[in-house]
């Protein structure tokens, strides 16, 4: 199979994946692990061997960038406590316990490339426990911690992988002095580096003022901090990681709107591609090895499945144990989990995903039963991912651990934003930079944004007929700017007008459809 038809495969995944998850409100990653599965079952497609060289360079950099990208520094920082003892003293519990599991049923796999597995296993991926978490109104400081958790677990227990196979490599026993030693030389050293590019980074984007460069300098960007950090045998992860979050906080400050909406709109098509990639390369690696297997077979499966059951104990007793001692407040107050009920929920949500079969496909093709410890991973992200996910909401509702106060929070962010440009409004009014004529136009579009965010507006009959104001005012809008469209393209088909002048125009059309059609499109 080549490549193209590698990624014909994946963006076929996507489209059957995506609206069957909707239709049947599971998360996409346990539709795109169904389809793994059977592409290592279905008789008939070939199978596919990738250097696993090139698989974590290839996949993680951009995956983690733009997680890195979406977290906030300041819940980060908030919720440090909790997070801390997730990401990574939950990480080495659950890496040394899956590592424990290996190493008894395959007595074959030395201890450092069990815990090799063991580490490529233990990160929960964030992605389906916050598109659930999205859906069921969980409270904020939940949604937090799992998302916060996802991306610095991913980061510390690749750094774990990492040094496991550098002593699996050398062929002696681990001393773990000599794995600190090694952890903490790849964190420091990776978070250095990662500030390092960011700062680079940052000052380059302030020079460059053309979205389009300004996109294409993101996409080499998480590439460039995760070779150069491992250059120097630091952490590529937490220099891609570190990159990330200074990005997504100073974006707004050295990137031109245009270069945000591109890069945005890239980095959410890549990290869907990318996942589907990476599930449907495991399904078709798995293949041969199904077909070798032999008796072996159900041998691998039982490994597998008693790993993900040891990992979701261990997530589990963590969890319901912190919940039940209760957890000490942050800066921003209350943290997770605050009780037991918290707790079953969040260990319920220890969900594997994209990390782990990264890391799985990544393990070196000399490395002694590796298409067994490949076919471990999957059955252990299929273990963890699928029962969980689906039975996530109902866990959720029997438990009753709600969110209502937490429901409206991008409402009222929005109300607050919106506010704040009334005031400068006023502000830019008494100091006569702007007439009142055009100070009364911006309160009423303003207003009319409010009126419809704002909680409770609907019970006043004075804001109910503001909002059907507001959304007439929308109704007419997307009418002009269809007219516009429709004029506009049959400009295109007229051979005396030139076509990039019409795309020109298009394109603010597009725009301005994206933003809201309450202003036209043309000075």
């Amino acid at each position: 199979m080549n490549h193209v038809q590698l990624l014909f495969l994946a963006v076929a995944a996507l489209v059957v994946a995506f609206p069957l998850a909707e239709r049947l409100t599971v998360p996409h990653p346990v539709l795109l692990t169904g389809i793994g599965l059977g592409c290592a079952l279905v008789p008939g497609l070939p199978g596919i061997s990738l250097d696993p060289e090139l698989i974590l360079p290839t996949l993680l950099p951009p995956l983690l960038f733009t997680a890195a990208q979406k977290t906030s520094v300041g819940h980060l920082t908030a919720h440090l406590r909790s997070i801390s003892s997730l990401a990574v003293a939950l990480v080495v519990v659950s890496a040394v316990a899956a590592a424990a599991v290996v190493t008894a049923a395959l007595p074959q796999v030395p201890w450092p490339l069990a815990l090799a597995v063991g580490a490529a296993t233990a990160p929960p991926d964030p992605v389906a426990a916050t598109a659930v978490a999205g859906r069921l109104g969980l409270p904020h400081r939940v949604v937090s911690v799992v998302e916060g958790e996802g991306l610095v677990n991913d980061a510390s227990s690749l750094v774990l992988y990492h040094v496991a196979l550098t002593s699996a490599a050398a062929g002696s026993a681990v001393s773990w002095a000599e794995v600190a030693g090694g952890f903490g030389y790849g964190v420091l050293a990776g978070l250095a580096v990662g500030g390092v590019v960011a700062w680079l980074a940052t000052a380059l984007l302030r020079r460059v003022r053309e979205p389009v460069l300004e996109g294409a300098f993101t996409v080499v960007l998480p590439f460039g901090a995760y070779l150069g950090a491992e250059a120097v045998h630091a952490s590529g992860v937490l220099a891609v990681v570190v990159v990330g979050l200074v990005m997504g906080q100073r974006s707004y400050a050295v990137v031109t709107a245009g270069g945000r909406v591109v890069a945005w709109a890239f980095w959410e098509t890549v990290e869907l591609l990318l996942t589907a990639v990476a599930f449907v390369v495991v399904g078709l690696e798995l293949r041969p090895v199904l077909a070798d297997a032999g008796p072996r077979l159900g041998r691998t499966l039982a490994v597998g499945l008693a790993v993900a059951v040891v990992l979701v104990l261990v997530r589990l007793l963590w969890m319901v144990t912190a919940g039940a001692l209760g957890r000490p407040r942050g800066r921003a107050g209350r943290t997770a989990p605050e009780n037991w009920r918290e707790g079953v929920v969040m260990g319920w949500a220890g969900m594997r995903g994209v990390v782990t079969i990264a890391a799985a496909l990544g393990l070196p093709a000399e490395v002694p039963a590796r298409g067994e410890l490949v076919l471990v991973g999957f059955v252990a992200v299929l273990g963890t991912l699928v029962l969980p996910g689906v039975t996530l909401p109902v866990v959720v509702r029997l438990l009753r651990v709600g969110g209502a106060e937490d429901q409206d929070a991008t409402r009222e962010v929005t109300v607050r934003v919106v506010r704040a440009v009334l005031d400068r409004v006023d502000d830019l009014r008494a100091s006569g930079a702007v007439d009142e004529r055009s100070a009364a136009r911006l309160r009423s579009v303003l207003h009319h944004l409010v009126v419809g965010l704002s909680p409770g507006g609907q019970d006043d009959p004075r804001l109910r007929e503001g909002w059907r104001h507001a959304r007439r005012r929308r109704e007419v809008g997307q009418e002009l700017m269809a007219a516009a469209q429709e004029e506009a393209l049959r400009l295109r088909l007229d051979e005396r007008v030139d076509p990039r002048a019409v795309d020109r125009v298009l394109h603010r059309i597009d725009a301005t459809l994206v933003a809201g059609p309450q202003m036209p499109p043309f000075p």
